[in-house]
């Protein structure tokens, strides 16, 4: 076994939560047998619910700003689209076709600014 600080933190949070699981059964075991079922889908509720807040709250803290928004791709696929509708509603495809091209443009205009 080694003196390691961080086996020994880790060690000492499993034996924690083995104490705490320990615990935790016992208080449902000690209940009325018709509340042992209930107590159960609570732990397991609570438990669930405090991992996925802790989890979201460090995935929003940890992310960092996101990239400006490029039109480029947007366009592209707008224009395809509208080529595509097109053929079955002509006015409606040729409209997207045109914001399509509009799109790509102005994404071309800042990749070349910012390039």
């Amino acid at each position: 076994m080694t003196s390691d600080p961080a086996n020994l933190a880790s060690e000492a949070r499993e034996q924690e939560v083995e104490r705490l699981a320990q615990e935790l059964g016992r208080l449902i075991q000690g209940a009325d047998p018709e509340r042992r079922e209930d107590l159960k889908e609570l732990a397991f509720a609570l438990i669930r619910e405090e991992f996925i807040h802790k989890a979201d709250d460090e995935a929003g803290t940890a992310g960092s700003t996101p990239a400006p928004f490029n039109p480029l791709g947007t366009g592209v696929l707008i224009f395809v689209l509208g080529a595509g509708l097109s053929f079955v509603f002509g006015p409606v495809g040729l409209v997207l076709m045109l914001g399509g091209v509009i799109f790509i443009v102005w994404g071309a205009v800042i990749s070349w600014i910012k390039g």
